[in-house]
């Protein structure tokens, strides 16, 4: 996120809504010079306590605290927050405007309200396979459409941000994308951290496996072409891990966008 696009300066107060363990609330204290007042909400518990923990041990106790709260109802006062912002939360909401016009709420008038979400935005080519190119990207469209259909989710959302703050009676909306690239090939990244990377997306591909297939199945892709593209994406991926020279000269490319908006009070 942007700090010149969020306008952050010294002696702002902050909410991060939906915060998690604290990654991005402490983020943004980073970028502030200064004194400045942060409060990261959250609906678990344990992911307060662990980002109060956390944020002891980097010593930022004096800028940020946590409270436990829900996104359509956030435990701080009208118009105390000069910005009001989440990061890949309201994907995972059915209300994800109501959560905006509560983010609004908390805003003072002529404050901003800010949010950093996944949009659609697909570029993928395996190498000299254009058949298996177009199907990675019809099913992680079949993928997100069952989603919809399934949990009433928008994990595009990004993409309707403008839209929603607009609903919200926010104004001067701005938008930014931003693409997470993926090629192993790239110098300027570490071997390590591309195996390490490769391994946390299969360990998590086969985590979450059987959902994966319900949505895309719900989102309209037949049960065949998820088979085949799963089997081939598995065995592709292990393939990588298993010789450091292939990895290197895997040409594979990858790209995912998020969406960074902006709306004033």
């Amino acid at each position: 996120m942007h700090s010149t696009f969020l306008g952050l300066k010294p002696g702002m107060k902050i909410v991060d809504v939906g915060c998690g363990t604290g990654d991005f609330t402490r983020y943004l204290a980073s970028l502030i010079p200064g004194k400045c007042k942060i409060i990261g909400v959250d609906i678990r518990a344990a992911n307060i306590r662990t980002a109060e923990k956390q944020t002891k041990k980097e010593g930022l106790a004096g800028k940020l605290n946590f409270r436990k709260g829900d996104a359509y109802n956030i435990p701080v006062e009208d118009g105390w927050a000069d910005l009001v912002c989440c990061r890949t939360l309201l994907m995972h909401l059915t209300d994800p405007l109501k959560a905006v016009r509560e983010m609004g709420r908390v805003a003072r008038k002529g404050g901003t309200v800010a949010a950093f979400e996944r949009g659609r935005f697909d570029a993928v080519y395996v190498p000299n396979n254009e058949r298996l190119t177009k199907l990675a990207i019809r099913l992680s469209e079949a993928y997100v459409d069952g989603v919809r259909k399934l949990e009433r989710k928008h994990f595009d959302i990004g993409n309707r941000l403008p839209t929603i703050f607009h609903e919200a009676g926010l104004r001067e909306i701005m938008a930014e994308y931003q693409a997470d690239t993926y090629l192993a090939s790239d110098p300027r990244r570490r071997l390590e951290d591309v195996r390490d990377e490769l391994a946390f997306y299969l360990a998590i591909f086969k985590e979450t496996k059987k959902l994966d297939v319900k949505a895309m199945l719900a989102g309209g892709a037949s049960r065949k072409k998820v088979n085949e593209y799963n089997a081939w994406w598995e065995n592709w991926m292990k393939s990588l891990l298993g010789d450091n020279e292939k990895l290197r000269n895997d040409t594979s490319f990858g790209a995912g966008g998020m969406v960074l908006a902006a709306g004033r009070k």
